[in-house]
Order: C-alpha cells, then structure tokens, then sequence
C-alpha cells in the first residue's frame, strides 16, 4: 500500500512539474514525507540480542552504560558512533508515548552498514538490574525511498551479504558484546557477585559466545 502512495505522488509530481516546478517539488515532498512517516513507525527487526538479570542491583543503570561506553570507545573499533538516546518500542526516537534510555552503537562503515544499528539498555526490575542489547536492521528514511524503486533491491543488494560485510558485522556486534559483558562482570564482582554463572552467548544468526 505505501509502494502505491508514494508511486502515485511520484506521478503526480513528474506530470506537475511538466506545467509547474513548485507544485511538483510539493508532490515529490509528500511522497518522501510518507515514506519517513512509514519508517519511523515501522519496528526494527532483531537480528541478535543477549540479556542478563542481575540480582541486587537496582540504581546501577547509569554506572554500567558509562563504564559500558567506555570500553567500547577502548578498543578502537573504528568508525563506530555511540550516542544516549530516548526512544519508543520501535526503537526510533517518538515525541509521545513511552520512552527508554539506549545506547546505540552505529557503524559508519558504509551507508549499508548504518542500517544495522545495535540497541544497550539496563533497566531496574524490582531489585535487580535487567541488562541486553539488541543488534537490529532498520533502513533510514533515504535507505527506505530508494527501496521503493523498481528493481533497487536487486541493485542495492540488500538482500544478500557478502563474506566479508558478515565477517566485519560479527565483529561489531562481537565488539559490542565482549564490552558490555566486561561492564557487567565490573559491576557484579563489585557487587560481590560471580560473573562466571552468566550465559554468555548470543541469541541470533550470529551466535556469539
């Protein structure tokens, strides 16, 4: 159905624009705008993803995506952006509704790579601290427009990944994870707590352990 809207507006603002430039550019700003509206609440879909419950430790939120951040930004992994972000269940910032604080880890390797973003969260739960990430694919608006072309999938590639993008996203996520549990494994041992009882393998096509 959004394929057809934005096709349709499309049209419209190719035919508009033959008798006037402006009401062209209008069409052709609502068919992108529809397209940004259909990404925004379209959820992100998880591809790898690990959680923990940590007993008895309940206000240690913020302590953990600090030294979490911080070890990430450690290893030098390059081109990785890290920023605080508020957002909605579909994982993309919203103005109303419910909200939770994430660190998100992009890759800026490649515009094809930014898709792929990686969600940190740690929420308390009763007393406990309910710890996960999230590796998620979610194309940007622009990813998505172009998606609507005829036959841009086959040209973008986006259904296949070569060996050596599967090879530079384990390493990400892996990146990503080994940082997060060195946080965790902080936080318990100072909590008095044996981190060698976690589970520490990933659930997902990657299978990180």
């Amino acid at each position: 159905m959004t394929k057809i809207i934005v096709y349709t507006l499309i049209v419209f603002a190719f035919l508009s624009s033959l008798a006037n430039r402006s009401a062209g550019l209008v069409f052709l700003g609502i068919a992108v705008l529809v397209v940004a509206i259909y990404v925004a609440n379209k959820d992100a879909i998880v591809l790898e993803h690990w959680s923990y419950l940590i007993g008895q430790a309940q206000g240690n939120a913020d302590k953990l995506m600090l030294n979490t951040k911080a070890i990430i930004e450690d290893t030098k992994a390059p081109a990785l952006e890290i920023i605080e972000e508020a957002v909605g269940p579909s994982l993309s910032k919203t103005p109303i509704g419910e909200t939770r604080e994430f660190l998100v880890v992009i890759n800026n390797k490649s515009l094809k790579f930014r898709s792929y973003k990686i969600f940190v969260n740690a929420n308390d739960y009763g007393n406990n601290l309910f710890v996960s990430w999230y590796l998620t694919y979610k194309p940007d608006w622009w990813h998505a427009a172009a998606l609507l072309l005829p036959g841009a999938r086959q040209v973008m590639n986006v259904s296949e990944i070569s060996l050596f993008d599967l090879q530079d996203l384990a390493a990400y996520a892996t990146t990503v994870h080994n940082s997060f549990l060195a946080a965790v494994d902080k936080l318990m041992l100072e909590l008095n707590q044996d981190p060698n009882k976690i589970d520490r393998k990933t659930r997902g096509f990657l299978g990180i352990s």
